[in-house]
């Protein structure tokens, strides 16, 4: 049967988002800053209160990280019955993840809420962090056999 397992998926989930944080630190805070200096930053703290944040904005935020890379790996496991186990059904998620983020983020350009440059920026460097993250909770989603779960 094609069932869902839970207790997989909450740490699929929290795999994905663990090696999210560590690819969008190395792409966002290191090849950022290289390719394009502090202007990033320098537009982000522009358009945003970030520098303002209190430490429930920061909870909020990686709650919301983390609850976003448990869907995914849901979303995961429900095609994987059409797509196969692994990367193929792996890279399908992700680009369904892609595309909702570009979505959300040509709305918040639209709106004015951000940048163009930096938005946009956002959506590339997600276009990178995704499939990397995202194969890796396919992989401990994959992992030892956890029926119980």
């Amino acid at each position: 049967m094609n069932e869902i397992r839970v207790k997989r998926m909450l740490l699929a989930g929290l795999a994905m988002f663990v090696m999210w944080a560590a690819v969008e630190f190395l792409v966002e805070l290191v090849l950022g800053p290289l390719l394009f200096g502090d202007l990033i930053q320098k537009r982000w703290l522009e358009a945003t209160n970030i520098s303002a944040w209190t430490g429930l904005n920061q909870v909020v935020n990686l709650f919301v990280g983390l609850l976003n890379c448990t869907l995914l790996i849901w979303l995961y496991a429900s095609i994987r019955p059409m797509y196969g186990v692994g990367t193929k059904a792996a890279l399908i998620t992700s680009a369904f993840g892609i595309a909702l983020g570009l979505s959300l983020a040509i709305n918040a350009i639209n709106l004015g809420l951000i940048p163009r440059q930096i938005g946009l920026l956002e959506v590339g460097f997600v276009a990178i962090e995704f499939p990397i993250a995202m194969l890796v909770g396919a992989s401990v989603y994959e992992g030892a056999d956890d029926r119980a779960g």
